[in-house]
């Protein structure tokens, strides 16, 4: 009887192994292989070998046709996902996957564009030979002017160019900044709090005297001003003064001068021009006694440790500086050296101060009024303004040096 060739072995084209027909495989090459040596990609179910090329895509092996063209990988984290490029996020020039647009990146509603964190801007801000930092942005610190008692400050301005600003006029400001910005003496930041199109000045520390000669900063924001930009007169911007910490000698010293910005809230909101409000409160330093009477209390701020607020007329609570939160926001050389000049003159005159001096009431408005007259030379605009005070009126703010 004749043999059965059905049982005929043959070779496996890989292992060279003998396998009977009933146990080969013949794969997209047309190659006879065992079970041991076939590999299926998951994604087309074709047949290959283990020694073909496999790519790692989410928890599984793609064939090279397959990964390439159908599976994302994301350009950030270099993983491959089970998903056409089409499912990655544009960011700048490469695409992310889900989890580095969730983690990594921020969206801009203006441009509808992601950009990535760490650096990153926008196309908005690309346009432009200067940018508009996010918020977060916090370059180190360069100091500006001779040492001062140490005494640097920073200046906060945010300002808006409304809702309908002339576009050509926007971006030039911000191109404008340019040279500032590689000067280390301003940058701009994006602020969620200004109403329209806008954003905030940062500068970077300055002395007194190193602001007064700061003539090209004074210019860029009258060249912003006259480009439609505003402070003064809306309803969402604000001028911030950071004191550094290093400029008091003594936790005594910074009592002092907290104890003066907080007895005297009227005369220094009508000097500022902006009344009480819950980003720049004057009340918080009134604790409730064991009776529930408020009592004035400055301990929280002065040494840390308790609850102390972020917006206060002072936020104590940077590590290395004193913000003054309570300025209106002012476009005008005259109006910003005056915030400076108070943050100055206030840290300078309770400098010295004794025990003695704070009991005879040393620290009531009209003695400060009085020593700011006599060093009128050293702060001739808070001088100036503390003459036209008793006409001012925050009801109707008028723009004194705004």
């Amino acid at each position: 009887m004749p043999e059965n060739n059905d049982d005929e072995l043959i070779n496996c084209s890989q292992c060279s192994n003998e396998i009977s027909q009933d146990d080969s495989f013949t794969t997209n090459d047309s190659e006879i292989v065992c079970s041991d040596c076939i590999q299926v990609c998951p994604y087309c179910e074709t047949i290959y070998t283990t020694n073909d090329d496999w790519y790692s895509v989410g928890n599984e092996y793609w064939c090279e046709s397959c990964w390439e063209n159908d599976s994302f990988t994301c350009n950030r984290c270099d993983y491959a996902s089970n998903a056409h490029r089409d499912g990655g996020t544009s960011v700048g020039n490469d695409y992310w996957c889900e989890d580095c647009i969730s983690n990594h990146a921020t969206y801009c509603d203006e441009c509808d564009e992601y950009y990535p964190d760490n650096g990153g801007e926008c196309s908005c801000n690309q346009n432009n030979e200067g940018v508009v930092h996010q918020y977060s942005y916090k370059p180190n610190p360069v100091f500006h002017g001779g040492n001062d008692n140490n005494l640097y400050m920073g200046f906060e301005l945010e300002m808006s160019f409304g809702d309908n600003p002339d576009m050509g006029d926007y971006n030039t400001a911000i191109s404008d900044v340019l040279e500032l910005e590689q000067a280390d003496v301003c940058y701009l930041k994006q602020d969620g709090s200004i109403e329209g199109w806008g954003y905030e000045l940062v500068s970077h520390p300055h002395t007194l005297t190193a602001y007064e000669q700061a003539t090209d900063l004074w210019n860029y924001i009258e060249a912003c001003r006259k480009s439609g930009a505003r402070s003064w007169d809306t309803t969402s911007c604000g001028l911030h003064v950071h004191v550094s910490r290093s400029a008091f000698k003594s936790g005594a010293h910074t009592h002092r001068f907290l104890s003066l910005i907080y007895r005297n809230p009227r005369e220094m909101m009508k000097l500022a021009g902006r009344r009480n409000s819950r980003f720049a409160r004057f009340d918080d330093v009134y604790k409730p006694d064991e009776w529930g009477i408020p009592q004035f209390n400055l301990r929280d701020k002065v040494h840390g440790g308790g609850f102390t607020e972020r917006y206060s007329a002072v936020n104590t609570n940077n590590d290395y500086t004193l913000e003054l939160r309570f300025f209106r926001g002012n476009m005008k050389r005259e109006g910003i050296m005056t915030a400076l000049e108070l943050c100055h003159a206030s840290v300078e005159y309770t400098r010295t101060m004794s025990v003695s001096d704070v009991k005879l009431g040393m620290l009531k408005w009209e003695w400060f009024a009085d020593w700011v007259a006599t060093n009128n030379g050293l702060y001739p605009n808070l001088y100036l303004r503390m003459s036209k005070m008793p006409s001012v009126s925050l009801s109707t703010p008028t723009l004194i040096n705004a």
